[in-house]
């Protein structure tokens, strides 16, 4: 066969192999799918197969899926995962068809895959530049206040911000908050001035409180946006359809949310060594309206009086503020690792 007409043939059988290698390795991406109650799912073992995980049936309802540097533990029926110890809220419960247990799809996109393997199928990779933090409440709105220990919402998440925005500000970060005194900002203008600095992140600080349960309930969670087609964390009886059909500005960073929950979320229990009450979704304003990659985080619980009084010590703000800024920088490490901030994806 003359050089020329050899070179073509192998130029064309390669190009054939990289063509079976991308199909094959989409497919591997995406297991094949079916609906039930109008739920789209996929096969949980071959899912964690595509991204190099063992399936394990740990109980009848319990299975793990697991590799040298993952696992991820699910229960039937349930909306509770663990990924790496985290305790993480899945959008839907876990199904089971013909003794396979199933993620929603949505689950699988918006969630999982974010966190198994950071930018698949994105165009492109945001950058960190600018930095957006959100000290709730302030002025006229108080927030949580427990009278007991004397302390009060708005005042801590600020005093928290500023924290944060000292840390990052050291490494080279532009930090940008909506407030920096007690005055109360609408929850539209918070998102608003994330758009107007084109903020790359947006970070919402708060502390917790519950009615029942006071002397008990204490730890951190972590919220991203609830994806389109799901219901929040606190909605278990799936009871907000409207919502639930509304695509919001939040939405279009799913991918990116979950990331950024997930690593600040980790770096947080890691951190503080404190009861992990879940990286979970909900759609409130600041979230619902982010032009950019964006979680609200609640730090500890001023409704137990032990916490309280933590959370009230300078000291411990300031582990809760190193805590957040560890979380953002893993985040930002995660994608200069996957791609050229800013730049197009390669494939």
């Amino acid at each position: 066969m003359p050089r020329r007409l050899r070179s073509l043939a192998f130029g064309l059988i390669g190009a054939a192999l990289a063509l079976v290698g991308a199909l094959t390795a989409t497919a591997a991406r995406a297991p094949a799918s079916l609906w039930l109650d109008k739920v789209e799912y996929v096969d949980a073992a071959l899912f964690g197969a595509s991204f190099g995980l063992t399936y394990r049936e740990t109980s009848a309802r319990e299975f793990s899926l697991t590799s040298q540097w993952t696992t991820i533990k699910a229960e039937v029926g349930s909306r509770e995962s663990e990924i790496n110890g985290q305790r993480v809220f899945l959008g839907e419960a876990v199904r089971v068809n013909r003794g396979r247990p199933l993620f929603s799809r949505i689950d699988a996109d918006a969630l999982l895959t974010p966190v198994l393997r950071p930018g698949a199928d994105q165009a492109r990779i945001p950058r960190v530049k600018t930095i957006v933090l959100d000290p709730g409440h302030g002025g006229r709105d108080s927030g949580k206040v427990n009278p007991r220990v004397k302390v009060q919402e708005k005042t801590l998440a600020l005093d928290t911000a500023q924290r944060v925005q000292r840390l990052l500000a050291k490494d080279g970060y532009r930090v940008v908050l909506t407030r920096s005194k007690d005055r109360f900002v609408e929850l539209g203008d918070r998102p608003d001035l994330a758009r107007r600095v084109r903020a790359d992140l947006f970070i919402s600080l708060h502390y917790n409180s519950v009615e029942s349960g006071a002397d008990r309930v204490t730890g951190v969670e972590v919220f991203t946006m609830t994806p389109q087609h799901q219901y929040s964390t606190s909605d278990s009886g799936r009871d907000d359809d409207a919502s639930a059909r509304q695509e919001n500005a939040g939405n279009a960073n799913d991918h990116w949310n979950a990331l950024l929950g997930y690593r600040v979320h980790g770096a947080m229990i890691e951190a503080l060594k404190v009861p992990d009450r879940g990286l979970k979704r909900a759609r409130w304003a600041v979230l619902r309206l982010a032009p950019c990659p964006a979680i609200l985080i609640e730090s500890g619980y001023l409704s137990n009086d032990a916490e309280a009084r933590r959370i009230a010590d300078p000291a411990y703000r300031q582990r809760i503020a190193v805590a957040i800024a560890t979380g953002i920088r893993a985040y930002a490490r995660v994608l200069d690792g996957i791609g050229a901030p800013g730049q197009a994806r390669r494939p």
